[in-house]
């Protein structure tokens, strides 16, 4: 097998999603073309980012199907229209309008989650297809989890000092080193947008301590290749 389902996204209908794993490169276009041919998406109207660790969020409408912009951040109300976010280690995070239908995808590496493009995402999906945030639905894939992404103390306090909350803590200490808790940072911005504790699914999946299953940009020294989210309205 060369992808992953959720089955917390079996009610879904209206949706097709999978996540792939290390048996394929996501950014090798026949080996992407093969899991859409697979699994039916529509390859044809594949439509993706380039990638660049920033907020800035794509509309796909008609005429950008198919059409590569720079951005971490994409959205659609469009049927058999895959979109695609690449990662290997950064957070994807799903965004489902489970009532107007309309779905997005975003890129959270730290700058991305930093700049919390995941609020951007939601604040674009309710300006452009009147999503309200009690309909939304989001699922945090595979990722590199506080037990692996070790950091430097500047970075937590960077967070810290944007991020305040008494009743969370966004990293860990161990044996005098930090690990951020990506994680626990982006689920606490979806909340504050107002996404319902039940909407907000997280895999916790983490992509360094299952290295078998998934590429990862610290465990693989650097790789370039990646996984791949595709999820699409059919």
């Amino acid at each position: 097998m060369n992808y992953i389902s959720f089955s917390s996204l079996d009610k879904l209908d209206f949706i097709k999603a999978i996540f792939t794993n290390r048996n394929v490169d996501a950014k090798n276009i026949e080996d992407i073309k093969n899991i859409c041919e697979d699994v039916g998406f529509n390859f044809n109207n594949l439509t993706f980012n380039k990638q660049v660790h920033g907020d800035n969020i794509n509309i796909i409408d008609k005429e950008k199907i198919g059409k590569t912009f720079e951005g971490d951040g994409i959205i659609t109300n469009l049927r058999n229209v895959p979109i695609l976010v690449f990662v290997a280690d950064c957070v994807p995070i799903a965004i489902i309008d489970t009532k107007n239908k309309a779905i997005g995808l975003v890129h959270a590496g730290w700058r991305s989650t930093f700049s919390q493009i995941s609020k951007k995402a939601i604040d674009t999906m309710k300006q452009i297809y009147n999503s309200n945030t009690e309909d939304i639905l989001c699922l945090i894939g595979p990722s590199i989890g506080p037990c692996c992404y070790e950091v430097n103390k500047e970075l937590v306090d960077k967070f810290n000092n944007k991020f305040t909350n008494p009743d969370r803590k966004f990293y860990i200490i161990k044996e005098g080193k930090y690990f951020l808790d990506l994680w626990n940072i982006n689920e606490y911005i979806l909340s504050s947008c107002g996404i319902k504790k039940e909407n907000i699914i997280n895999t916790k999946m983490c992509t360094c301590c299952n290295n078998d299953m998934f590429y990862s940009y610290r465990k693989d020294n650097q790789t370039s290749k990646r996984m791949g989210f595709l999820l699409e309205l059919i």
